[in-house]
């Protein structure tokens, strides 16, 4: 697999997604939520925690690009032939063809290779619309999405002239959209792996094991996809399972903390470390304690990390434990916020 642009965004998607969004940011959303909502995910905090810069992201390229009308085939709200007709649109565009030298057999060629994806059957690269029709019958695609392609077969090459015309007349907009938003988009795209997830390898491995590409995306920040030569991956994709380990992992170390925190001398000794550490006759005399109920709730705290100790003058100095209390309220963010 060739890694080209691997840490970078590619501009053609990024502008092309960005103008999809501008048109249907709330009807996107809406679907992002409910999908986060189906895999058990809390989709307004994950939202809020990791996807919240597409807020701005978008709204500055609202403000920045060109409406044109004919958006309004490409651009109107239907996931599912937006998506199809770009992974199309970026194989024409990685293969340097310019608007004017599209040709309806290079199209054909590239919506053959991809549709073949999608069905067993073999697709054709003639403009027969008899056969397209019964090739796109036979796919999995929603009614709205088999009329759309149909129609873009149609006419293939003034279609995607037309669309690669929108992409120039709005790569500035792109450009100055990213540069207001550079900072977290480069913080995303460093973060982001290098490398395909383990399921499109094993998807790759099984069926496309030619080289492919490898661009991530911010625009859409969720989305693993395939196309014949080239792999998409949304900058965040890894943080879908990252969250939800964390989650658990929170869920489970919470309790047993919470328990340890409800027994008010605990409290009352963690609350007295707060200012600075001390031994544990301090602790005793100055909660009114026996030195060995001190010893005992200290061993507590110490055996569930709320506690360090550190050894000075011959005595044993307890402090409190910033990294396990970092940690904890990390857990309730995650849990609550």
């Amino acid at each position: 697999m060739e890694n080209k642009g691997a840490k970078t965004l590619h501009p053609f998607l990024e502008t092309l997604g960005l103008i999809y969004m501008t048109k249907n940011f709330e009807a996107v959303k809406t679907d992002l939520l409910n999908s986060l909502k189906e895999m058990n995910i809390d989709g307004a905090q994950f939202y809020k925690q990791y996807l919240s810069y597409l807020d701005n992201y978008v709204q500055v390229f609202e403000d920045t690009y060109a409406l044109k009308q004919e958006e309004t085939f490409f651009f109107g709200y239907n996931t599912e032939f937006f998506l199809t007709v770009l992974a199309m649109a970026t194989e024409l565009f990685e293969s340097n063809a310019e608007p004017d030298q599209l040709t309806q057999p290079h199209i054909f060629s590239v919506m053959n290779s991809f549709l073949k994806q999608k069905n067993s059957e073999k697709a054709s690269n003639s403009s027969d619309m008899e056969n397209w029709f019964l090739l796109l019958q036979s796919s999995e695609y929603s009614e709205d999405t088999k009329w759309r392609l149909l129609e873009l077969i149609h006419n293939p090459v003034r279609k995607f002239q037309e669309l690669f015309h929108i992409y120039e007349n709005n790569r500035t907009a792109f450009d100055v959209t990213f540069q207001k938003n550079k900072k977290q988009l480069e913080k995303l795209v460093s973060q982001a792996p290098s490398e395909p997830s383990d399921v499109i390898c094993s998807l790759m491995s099984e069926f496309h094991p030619e080289s492919k590409r490898f661009y991530l995306t911010a625009v859409l920040p969720l989305m693993e996809w395939i196309t014949p030569t080239i792999i998409f991956q949304g900058v965040l994709t890894n943080k879908l399972d990252l969250y939800q380990k964390n989650l658990e992992n929170a869920k489970e170390m919470l309790p047993p903390i919470l328990k340890l925190l409800g027994d008010k001398s605990k409290f009352e000794i963690l609350c007295l470390l707060k200012s600075h550490g001390r031994y544990n006759l301090e602790i005793a005399e100055e909660l009114q304690l026996t030195p060995a109920t001190a010893s005992h709730h200290m061993s507590l705290l110490l055996s569930n990390h709320m506690v360090t100790v550190e050894k000075k003058d011959g005595r044993v100095y307890y402090q409190l434990n910033q990294e396990t209390l970092r940690e904890i309220m990390k857990c309730f963010r995650e849990i609550f916020l």
